[in-house]
């Protein structure tokens, strides 16, 4: 049996984030570890968090001052030991009960391999109320994903299942990042792992007002660029030219999704 360090980073999201913490412990397998990171919230989280942490096996951790959700996870993930890894924001939840096992078994099936494995998403509103299935809109692939993953083309997985060591190997979050930290880290795991479907939906992605979308949009194009030429393979100017051309369609594609 994989175990599993689930890690939650959150700030101001109480509202959400009873429904967050309910969902993991729902699971029909349990993570050997929930650590919760609070990035100095104001509103009355950590009241809730030391609540759950009282009656669950949950390790909470509280900035006193806001380190940015990429610092936090990695604070939060240093402060783990368990062999694998996934993340989950406080303002999502799971929605199978069945992520977790199911993720695992897809893991499970090649041991000693470098596998990763996700499970589609579903969007909701700010009430937890299904919207679409993101694989409606976004076609799921499994393998390599190295070239669709860093061209923000077709699904792209979040909360998936990583080992400790693949994720260490890869370098972990970049705390020097404030948008898309997760897409650098998936770019950067997807050079040297494949990833496989669970064939479940696993988490409940919430449209959340405050979250990414409140950045200007510059701010999002200035990053996505930015993240993009550093790991752009192509030496020859010809083929960098072709790549950013091509990237740059995908990126507008992908920001109109998230009306930004």
């Amino acid at each position: 049996m994989l175990s599993i360090a689930v890690i939650i980073a959150n700030r101001n999201n109480s509202r959400f984030l009873p429904q967050c913490l309910d969902s993991v412990l729902a699971q029909t397998l349990r993570p050997a570890e929930v650590v919760v990171i609070d990035d100095g919230s104001t509103d009355n989280s950590r009241e809730i968090i030391r609540e759950y942490a009282c009656k669950w096996n949950i390790r909470p951790i509280f900035n006193q001052i806001s380190l940015g959700v990429s610092a936090s996870r990695q604070k939060a993930i240093e402060h783990s030991e368990s062999d694998y890894l996934t993340t989950l924001d406080a303002d999502d939840f799971y929605q199978s009960s069945q992520k977790l096992a199911e993720e695992a078994r897809v893991v499970a099936e090649s041991p000693g391999v470098r596998r990763i494995a996700f499970s589609d998403v579903v969007c909701v509103d700010a009430r937890g109320e299904p919207l679409s299935l993101v694989s409606s809109r976004r076609r799921i692939r499994e393998g390599d994903l190295s070239f669709f993953i860093r061209h923000l083309s077709g699904f792209i997985p979040r909360d998936y299942l990583v080992a400790r060591k693949d994720y260490l190997a890869a370098g972990g979050f970049n705390p020097a990042l404030r948008l898309y930290e997760d897409w650098d880290l998936k770019i950067r795991l997807s050079q040297r792992c494949t990833w496989h479907y669970s064939g479940v939906v696993g988490t409940a992605y919430r449209n959340n007002p405050l979250g990414l979308s409140r950045a200007p949009r510059r701010e999002h194009i200035r990053t996505l660029r930015k993240i993009f030429a550093e790991h752009c393979p192509s030496t020859h100017p010809m083929s960098r030219a072709l790549d950013l051309t091509r990237f740059f369609i995908y990126q507008s594609i992908y920001l109109r999704r998230l009306a930004i």
